[in-house]
């Protein structure tokens, strides 16, 4: 679930692609307007030679006002389709970016908005595209790229608070009808601010992109695994029981205590201290959940870090005044 911010499959143009029937050169112009009127849908039509290679565009409106009168047809009719083609279309390979296509159209000018451009594939004819599906993609790619930004967070790739919340709160209504556990995972490292000191933030910013990445193989399709902000993450895992959230703690707390190593540097200071909670058994909405999973933490960096600790409800504390801690 992490990685809806990274869609590359409608980066380039392939993806726009048209299988529009190109016409070969030696077709004659009333073939070519006839083509036209048997389908009102063509915007264009592109001419190819015998390499099956683009050499040409035929573009409706004005090919068809051209020939509305009958003595066009009866002069031009039997002309092949190269005495009337543009022979300066748009032609794209089909690994051209969907950016760099939409800068390539409008420079060649707004006309080519209508007649489109021709894709090919290793300089053989693929498809077409025109221009307001170009539009209607780089829209989509910009509502994208507002929703990443709104939901993501852009060092690590993974959710940020506001989508954290947003899941969380899903979680706890589809609980509430199933009546399933949810855990939450409460992560703060341990050391982290003395290898910005010590090694600037350029590192720092590496070692919590390969913490995130750490995180994501911890957990299963389906949990998340949230940054909050600096060196705070949280993960849910869904219809989980305390036994589970054990283990996962185990596994987080494993695998980010294993050295890191950036170029010649190796870092092996970092830690982390975990704090558990359970919907709805420590608390019954979401404020109080996220609360209590930050107050089992400190817990277990009180008690000494690389740890976790389950919460303990207030009538338990009793017997133990915070939580109770456990080493991975």
């Amino acid at each position: 679930m992490e990685n809806e911010q990274f869609d590359n499959v409608n980066s380039t143009v392939e993806y726009l692609s048209r299988d529009v029937h190109a016409v070969h050169e030696s077709a004659s112009c009333i073939h070519v307007l006839e083509l036209f009127h048997d389908d009102k849908t063509r915007y264009a039509i592109p001419v190819v030679n015998d390499q099956h290679r683009p050499v040409g565009i035929v573009v409706r409106q004005d090919y068809t006002d051209h020939f509305s009168k009958q003595y066009v047809k009866e002069l031009s009719g039997r002309k092949p389709i190269t005495s009337m083609m543009d022979e300066s279309p748009i032609v794209v390979d089909c690994n051209t970016g969907i950016d760099d296509i939409a800068r390539i159209v409008l420079d060649a000018g707004i006309e080519h908005m209508v007649s489109g451009f021709i894709i090919t594939k290793e300089k053989q004819y693929l498809g077409m595209a025109n221009g307001y599906d170009l539009l209607k993609e780089m829209t989509r790619r910009k509502q994208k790229h507002l929703f990443g930004l709104a939901h993501f967070d852009q060092l690590t790739g993974l959710p940020n608070r506001t989508l954290l919340l947003d899941r969380l709160k899903q979680a706890i209504s589809a609980s509430s009808r199933t009546s399933r556990v949810i855990s939450l995972l409460f992560i703060d490292l341990d050391g982290f601010k003395p290898v910005n000191d010590l090694h600037g933030h350029a590192i720092g910013d590496h070692l919590l992109k390969e913490v995130a990445e750490r995180l994501r193989s911890c957990i299963r399709e389906g949990d998340t695994a949230a940054r909050l902000g600096g060196d705070e993450f949280v993960v849910i895992l869904l219809e989980s029981d305390q036994d589970t959230a054990s283990t996962v703690a185990n596994r987080i707390l494993a695998a980010l205590k294993t050295p890191y190593a950036f170029g010649k540097k190796n870092i092996s200071s970092i830690s982390a201290s975990i704090g558990i909670a359970e919907y709805p058994h420590h608390a019954d909405e979401l404020d109080a959940l996220l609360l209590a999973a930050d107050h089992a933490m400190y817990v277990a960096k009180k008690s000494g870090k690389d740890r976790y600790a389950v919460f303990t409800p207030p009538s338990d504390q009793a017997a133990n005044e915070y939580g109770h801690q456990s080493h991975s």
